[in-house]
């Protein structure tokens, strides 16, 4: 009972950090009469299930993990406090890690059970849990520093051809 209690103390911190959430299920828990940390709680299970077995479960993972931090990046970019953006910032260079990693491995990855919801798990920690600041100080970020000038220079080859074909493309307009 004393782990239940400390799950809907978590939720009740989750609410008061995202007041947008609070607002949205205020309405909803007045007319089912289910409290709000209930209603997260209850979502939470139904999510973790579905993840686990259910159709789709990729798609809701992917939804998870994207549509919730894009819309707190939003919020980010609104307000005049530059550390928020950071931290998406660093999420979303993890994410973007992540899933280059994800499709090289996909056929690994299928045999996995229950792969959707570990996925999910990996990304909530990423979000809530300074998970992302984590994987971005220890691995990514040693990486390019070292790489930096070898990125670089790859970067610039790929931007003068992009250039170069932009110009071929415009000289064939005028042909």
């Amino acid at each position: 009972m004393a782990s239940l209690e400390k799950v809907k103390a978590g939720v009740d911190e989750f609410l008061k950090k995202y007041p947008f959430m609070d607002d949205a299920l205020t309405p909803i828990s007045q007319k089912t009469n289910v409290s709000k940390v209930n209603l997260v709680v209850g979502v939470g299970i139904f999510t973790a299930v579905w993840l686990a077995i259910g159709y789709g479960s990729p798609f809701l993972c992917d939804f998870i993990g994207f549509v919730f931090p894009a819309y707190l990046s939003f919020k980010a970019v609104e307000t005049p406090d530059t550390r928020d953006d950071t931290q998406w910032l660093t999420y979303w260079i993890v994410y973007s890690y992540f899933g280059i990693l994800e499709f090289f491995s996909d056929y690994l990855l299928f045999w996995i059970p229950f792969y959707s919801l570990i996925k999910c798990c990996f990304l909530v920690w990423l979000v809530h849990y300074q998970g992302a600041s984590l994987i971005y100080s220890s691995f990514i970020r040693p990486f390019l520093v070292q790489n930096e000038s070898k990125i670089d220079s790859v970067v610039d080859k790929i931007d003068d051809a992009a250039d170069k074909l932009d110009d071929f493309v415009e000289r064939s307009k005028d042909d």
